[in-house]
Parts: structure tokens; C-alpha cells; sequence
């Protein structure tokens, strides 16, 4: 009974410190331009914000509990960069910031519009301090206090949503609905919250008591469990978004969307619990993410900078960027995941396929590869003038977001065929074991 009750509450821990902002955000505007092809789109949304994340989180129980284990194979200062890109690149210029404000645009000023953006942020900063400042038991914290609430307003909504909708799907002129919306589910950034959050999802298993085999049990079904709950939530906001597509104009604003849905189906009402479930959605992810970045800037200057100070210069940075508003960090940032989440998701399936993998190349080669391909058609998007930048378009699937697929298992192949010829002699490392060859 208690394992069964443990594995609960971890996994729906899990799904808290997954359902942030971008969580409530963005599925309704997707299923609003998709329409009547919201199945396709539900189903492109949830490979990129549920299946992926779920898989980076088992990618890293299989690497040994450490995202530094997963990035092993590629190079020891590959773990390093990467992660710091993320962390500051995603995590403290992004994520954390468009938590606070969104909190703001969707949680106080339904109560009242004259409310200074400043004060919100300072005491949304502060209750993630005050959790986030003891990484003992971050998990804990959330699981125990802010999870119960956001789940039972959450199902609620949905399911009003569901049994009760406020119209019909209608048709739109979305072409491709499937990879608009796994495209735009990179902005969830829940593929690298994955990688984020679970060393301190697998350090709470551990401190109740689990280990070995037990513990990966534990983890796959609180991670399934995690996955149920995100799929049902997304289905129902991507769903109401669709019902409410033609009494909206394409290009209302993504947070003005949920908010005047929600008070199509719910009133008053649904504007209360929208706030609550918004400030409860961008506190659980916030503390989350805030509690493992720190960590990492801990441990990057050897503790020379310790985990409160961290916590405390994160919150500060990410305070004063939260200040620019929702529209203009999603605006202003948008090519962030657009680099480096493509990178991101193949080190989940090189993580999950970890031991079928030949040789250290293989991991190098579809990296490599795959960054390429991402950097040079994203900052070609921005405007910039790259050589070759127009062949990028002659590439498979390149038409539907994917150009960096083929390349992939391109520098995959190539990779590991390179590997061998150079080391001819029979290698003595492995994908799971430290560089020691080159």
C-alpha cells in the first residue's frame, strides 16, 4: 500500500513540476487554429509535450540518474556547455520569466488590472525561494502542498470542458496541423524540464526508501502516471480551444485566448480557478526548474558559488526579465528552442536506445549533425545571411519542420563508421563509459 500510494504522489509531483505556463498556454491556441483537425494536432502536441519529456526523464534513469551520464558518450565538456545553454538560454532567460508573467497577465489581473507587474513578481520570486531553497526536499514540498490543489482545479476544467463544450470545431486553413503543433510544442520546453528535473525526481524516489530495480519500477509508473495525467489535461485544453475557434479571431493574443474561454464555460468561476490553477501550474514548474539549475551552477563552480546564493541570483535575473510580459519572451525567445530542442530530443532517443548504439561516433556524429542543420535554419529564420542556408529546404521533411531528421541518422551512420576506421583496434569503451580513447 505504501509503495502504491508513493508512487502516486511522486508521479503526480511529476506532472506539477511538468504543467507550467507554457502547459496552459499554449495547447488551446493550438487546438484554435487547428480546428476540426484537432486529433492530428493533439496528437503532434503530445509527442513533443508528453512522450518526449516522459522518455528524456527514463533516458536519464537509464544513463545512472545524472543528465551529466546521458551526454557522457559525446564528450566530457559536451555535458557543460550544453547544459549551461539550456539551464540560462532556456531556463533562466525563458521559462522561469514567462511562469511569473503569466502568473501576472492570467492570475492577478483578473482580480484587478491596476495591480503593478513588479509586486506580482517579487512575490512570485519569493514563494519560489522560500521552496526552492532547501533541495532536500523540493519534491516534497510541491507534491504535499501546491500538486493537490492545481490537479483537482485542472480536472474540473477539463471536464466541464469535455461533457459541457461551448461550441463546435469548425474548419480552418491550417495545412499541417499535426507538425504545427509538435513544432509548437517545443515551446512548452518540457523535453528539457525532463532533463532538467529528473535527478531530483529520482532523488525523491531514493529518499523514500527505493533502490535498485525498485526504484526504476517506481520511476517508469510514476512517469506514466505523470504522462496520463498531461495527455488528459492537453486533450481538454487543445479541445476547448478548438470548440471556441470561430468565435475568435486567428490572431488574438495566446494568453487573451484562455482566459475568454475559460470564462465562456465557467464564468466567474472558471476565472477564479484559472488564476489559482495558473499560480499553482507556474510555481510548481518554477521551483522545480529554479532547484535543479541551481544545483548545476553549485556544482559548476565547485560549490564556490553556493545552491541559496544560486537560487537566489536566478530568481533576481529571472524577476527582471519576467517584467518584459508573455507575448514579448515568447516573441523574443522563440528561436532559443528552435537551436537547441531538435538537439535535445535526439539525445532522448540516444538515451533510451543507449545500448544498441555501436560506438561513441554514432553519439558525435548525430549531434553534430543535427545542430547544424537546427543553428543555420534558425538564424536564417531571424534574417541572417548563411552560406548553403538555402539547400535546407531540399531536405526531406524540411517542409514540415523536420529538416534535421535526415541529417541525423545521416551524422548517426557516418559517426560510428568514422569511429571505427579510426580506432581499428577493438574499443574498450562503451556509449555508457567515460571518453578515453581520443
Amino acid at each position: 500500500m505504501k509503495k502504491i500510494f508513493d508512487t502516486l504522489f511522486l508521479g503526480f509531483a511529476l506532472f506539477a513540476i511538468f504543467f507550467g505556463a507554457g502547459n496552459l498556454i499554449f495547447p488551446p491556441s493550438i487546438g484554435h487554429v487547428s480546428g476540426t483537425n484537432w486529433v492530428p494536432a493533439l496528437i503532434g502536441f503530445s509527442i513533443t509535450g508528453i512522450l518526449l519529456p516522459l522518455l528524456a526523464v527514463i533516458a536519464i534513469i537509464f544513463a545512472g540518474g545524472k543528465f551529466e551520464d546521458l551526454t557522457r558518450p559525446i564528450s566530457p565538456w559536451f555535458y557543460k556547455v550544453f547544459n549551461l545553454l539550456l539551464m540560462v538560454g532556456v531556463g533562466v532567460f525563458v521559462t522561469i520569466p514567462r511562469m511569473a508573467a503569466t502568473t501576472h497577465e492570467l492570475g492577478v489581473q483578473t482580480f484587478s488590472n491596476e495591480f503593478p507587474l513588479v509586486i506580482t513578481i517579487i512575490i512570485f520570486f519569493g514563494i519560489c525561494f522560500y521552496f526552492a531553497m532547501d533541495k532536500s526536499n523540493v519534491i516534497d514540498k510541491i507534491g504535499k502542498i501546491l500538486t493537490p490543489l492545481l490537479v483537482i482545479i485542472l480536472l474540473f476544467i477539463v471536464g466541464k470542458g469535455i461533457i459541457d463544450p461551448i461550441g463546435t470545431p469548425i474548419v480552418t486553413e491550417l495545412i499541417n496541423p499535426f507538425s504545427n503543433a509538435f513544432i509548437n510544442a517545443y515551446q512548452t520546453g518540457d523535453v528539457i524540464t525532463g532533463f532538467f528535473c529528473a535527478p531530483i525526481f529520482i532523488a525523491a524516489i531514493l529518499a523514500h526508501g527505493y533502490k535498485g530495480a525498485e526504484m526504476k519500477k517506481v520511476a517508469i509508473t510514476g512517469t506514466i502516471i505523470a504522462g496520463l495525467g498531461l495527455f488528459f489535461v492537453y486533450g481538454g485544453l487543445l479541445y476547448l480551444g478548438a470548440v471556441g475557434g470561430g468565435m475568435f479571431p486567428t490572431d488574438i493574443d495566446n494568453t487573451a485566448l484562455l482566459s475568454e474561454l475559460i470564462h465562456l464555460l465557467l464564468g466567474n468561476t472558471g476565472t477564479l480557478l484559472l488564476a489559482l490553477a495558473i499560480a499553482l501550474a507556474c510555481l510548481t514548474s518554477a521551483i522545480g526548474v529554479i532547484a535543479v539549475i541551481a544545483e548545476f551552477i553549485s556544482e559548476l563552480t565547485k560549490n564556490k558559488l553556493k545552491y541559496r546564493t544560486a537560487a537566489l541570483l536566478i530568481c533576481i535575473v529571472s524577476a527582471s526579465i519576467g517584467s518584459l510580459g508573455v507575448e514579448k519572451i515568447i516573441n523574443y525567445t522563440i528561436w532559443i528552442f528552435s537551436a537547441l530542442y531538435p538537439v535535445a530530443i535526439v539525445l532522448v532517443f540516444l538515451g533510451i536506445f543507449r545500448k544498441y548504439i555501436p560506438n561513441q561516433g554514432a553519439y558525435r556524429g548525430t549531434i553534430l549533425f543535427t545542430f547544424v542543420i537546427s543553428f543555420v535554419e534558425t538564424m536564417a529564420s531571424l534574417g541572417f545571411t548563411i552560406p548553403g542556408a538555402h539547400l535546407i529546404s531540399t531536405l526531406p521533411l524540411s517542409g514540415k519542420g523536420f529538416a534535421w531528421l535526415v541529417p541525423a541518422v545521416s551524422g548517426f551512420v557516418l559517426g560510428a563508421i568514422i569511429h571505427k576506421i579510426v580506432f581499428k583496434k577493438k574499443d574498450n569503451d562503451t556509449p555508457l563509459s567515460p571518453i578515453n580513447n581520443d
